[in-house]
């Protein structure tokens, strides 16, 4: 099953456009709650970044300042559940928020929020059929069911398609909306190179200084540099032990870099079929570099133990932060990319019988079967 995200998707919304004006004026209320400290943020590639505080007054609140193009922030008020997505643009922007019951806040006054309410409503179908997908899936795995699981993860891919297929045309049906790159960000792990390069050279010219927009290109340019046929950039990071392990110090075999954590099911699931193609293939010159997104040195040492990954394992203890990880563009796990013995990369993702197939393509079929001596996990 490929990594969820969940995302809250705040409910209805009723605009009423007033115009332009070169400054936003955010006028709200909560009810339900009195006073308390709101905050206005954003986040921001991994860190939530505050714009603005204000203090409530029987439930209201006032924002003011200048934005460039629109962009989403978030009203937050701490220990009392309310996380509301607001598309802010320079225009009067009016918001009343439920306290018991969040997801009925209005919103008025922004019509990029309008576009992004559309958008919501277009996909509602498809984000409820998701998310009876991943029940299905966490059911399954929880009953240990593989065939179940099997099940949910290939009907969670078909809608992965239909989801992306659905962001590309609402972006390039809405050009000139900073809506579409928004989402596209926002989901930008589900998209490939050639998808991303796609829906990019469709977006107004007006978009280009768009922190959404700068964000796609950037991972463009990265995903570029890792494409099959580019030489792996190299890497230094440690082992469990604290111990530096470079990417180039293993030259010389089939590597395979493995992106995954201790926390990851989906990555915990694939590891008997990694553990399958080394027993294989270790012999005649195949090898693997696990590189962890844990935090807690001692959950990922165990998680290793426990799943008898007898190969080199580095992390910097960074969870989705990982130096590594952003370099190869690693935005989902379990990723993994194959290099050959010049670490040139050959293949991308390859999970279960793919990766073997390579592996056989590459050397040939698997040693004859014996038991393989294992390394020791090191503590």
């Amino acid at each position: 099953m490929r990594k969820i995200g969940l995302f809250l998707l705040i409910g209805a919304v009723l605009i009423s456009c007033k115009g332009k004006t070169d400054s936003y004026t955010i006028n709200g209320k909560i009810v339900g709650i009195d006073s308390g400290t709101i905050y206005l943020q954003k986040f921001a590639v991994s860190d939530w970044v505050k714009i603005d505080s204000a203090q409530l007054q029987k439930g209201s609140f006032t924002f003011k300042g200048k934005i460039g193009l629109p962009e989403m922030w978030f009203l937050t008020v701490k220990d009392k559940q309310v996380f509301l997505p607001v598309f802010v643009e320079n225009a009067n922007i009016n918001v009343e928020v439920f306290a018991d019951s969040v997801d009925k806040a209005n919103i008025s006054g922004s019509a990029t929020h309008e576009l992004y309410k559309k958008y919501q409503k277009q996909s509602d179908s498809l984000n409820k059929l998701m998310e009876v997908c991943y029940k299905d899936y966490k059911a399954a795995s929880d009953a240990k069911d593989t065939l179940k699981m099997k099940k949910a993860d290939s009907a969670s891919e078909s809608l992965d398609k239909a989801v992306k297929a659905n962001v590309i045309a609402f972006a390039k049906a809405n050009p000139a909306s900073v809506v579409g790159p928004y989402l596209i960000m926002r989901s930008a792990w589900q998209f490939d190179l050639p998808e991303l390069e796609g829906v990019v050279v469709s977006f107004d010219t007006s978009l280009n200084s768009s922190s959404y927009v700068e964000t796609i290109k950037k991972r463009i340019d990265v995903l570029k540099s890792v494409e099959i046929g580019q030489p792996a950039p190299d890497f230094t990071m440690n082992d469990t032990t604290g111990k530096p392990v470079a990417l180039s110090s293993l030259k010389g075999n089939v590597l395979l870099v493995d992106f995954w954590a201790s926390w990851c099911g989906p990555c915990r699931g694939e590891n008997p079929n990694v553990v399958k193609a080394f027993n294989e293939y270790h012999q005649k010159g195949f090898d693997i570099l696990g590189v962890s997104f844990d935090k807690d040195h001692t959950k990922w040492v165990k998680a290793v133990k426990d799943d008898n990954l007898t190969w080199n394992h580095v992390s910097d203890l960074q969870g989705w932060a990982n130096a590594a990880g952003k370099e190869y563009g690693i935005m989902s796990i379990p990723a993994n990319v194959l290099l050959d013995k010049d670490q040139k990369i050959v293949a991308r993702n390859l999970r279960g019988e793919d990766l073997t197939k390579k592996l056989a393509e590459l050397l040939g079929p698997p040693a004859a079967e014996k038991k393989v001596v294992a390394r020791k996990v090191k503590k």
